[in-house]
This record gives structure tokens, C-alpha cells and sequence, in this order.
């Protein structure tokens, strides 16, 4: 599956790609639009990328993530576009031996992803405004 994707993100086909017979805690994290930010109703967000940029720099979270935590598998998968109140914008899996590396390579793969990735976000609020926001 590509990293940057326009279409629902396929959760269970990451999970796949990173399960495997020698890892005993497969851990997932899943960021969605929620209905409120800052004390307004939001509506919606629109999600754009550098995309060509956003793919490396997930491949490369993947890649750094891997190496401080070897026995660890990450795969990341960022939505752009136009996403509607509980829809996943983000879908990280972690899996690994045991659950304590693999939720630490989680929460570093998802801090780093925030800091870094190419990818703004652009919140439509229902009284009809918007406001660009940082981070992904």
C-alpha cells in the first residue's frame, strides 16, 4: 500500500504487512477527524502533501523507527484530501516481540510524523470559516 493515499485507509492490510509468526504485540494507532478543536464545531478537514516529499519522509520514519528498535516492523499511511467527521487520517502499525518496544516505536513513529511529514491540514468549521492548522 502506498503511504499517501486519497482513499479510505485499507487498516487491515497494514496490519497484515507488519504481523508475522515472531512478533507477539501488534499495536495500531488511528488518528481521525473529530467533531470539535479549539472549542469549534468542525465540519471537515482537507488534507494536503508535498506528496513525492511526504512518501520519503514516512519511508524514511519507517526506516530511522526500525533501527532504534530492531525487532520492531512500522508501516505508516497518511490520507490526503477531503475527510469527513471519523474518518482516519493517519494509520500507524507497530508490531513487535513484546509490547513495550513496540509501543514505544508507535509513539516515537507518530511524534516524528507530526514534527516532519510535508502534510498540512486545513480545518472547515460549521459556521462556515476555516483555518489552516500545523502539523499533520
Amino acid at each position: 500500500m502506498d503511504r499517501i493515499v486519497s482513499e479510505a485507509i485499507d487498516c487491515r492490510a497494514i496490519i497484515d504487512e507488519v504481523t508475522g509468526e515472531d512478533r507477539g504485540a501488534v499495536l495500531t494507532f488511528a488518528g481521525t477527524v473529530r467533531n470539535t478543536n479549539l472549542g469549534r464545531t468542525v465540519r471537515s478537514i482537507d488534507y494536503h502533501a508535498y506528496e513525492s516529499m511526504a512518501r520519503k519522509e514516512l519511508e524514511k520514519l519507517e526506516l530511522e523507527t526500525a533501527g532504534r528498535w530492531p525487532g520492531v516492523k512500522i508501516r505508516i499511511v497518511h490520507r490526503i484530501g477531503r475527510l469527513d467527521l471519523g474518518e482516519a487520517s493517519v494509520f500507524i502499525a507497530a508490531a513487535g516481540a513484546h509490547r513495550d518496544e513496540s509501543f514505544a516505536a508507535l509513539r516515537h513513529a507518530i511524534d516524528r510524523l507530526k514534527e516532519n511529514a510535508p502534510v498540512w491540514k486545513r480545518e472547515l468549521y460549521e459556521d462556515g470559516s476555516e483555518a489552516w492548522l500545523e502539523g499533520s
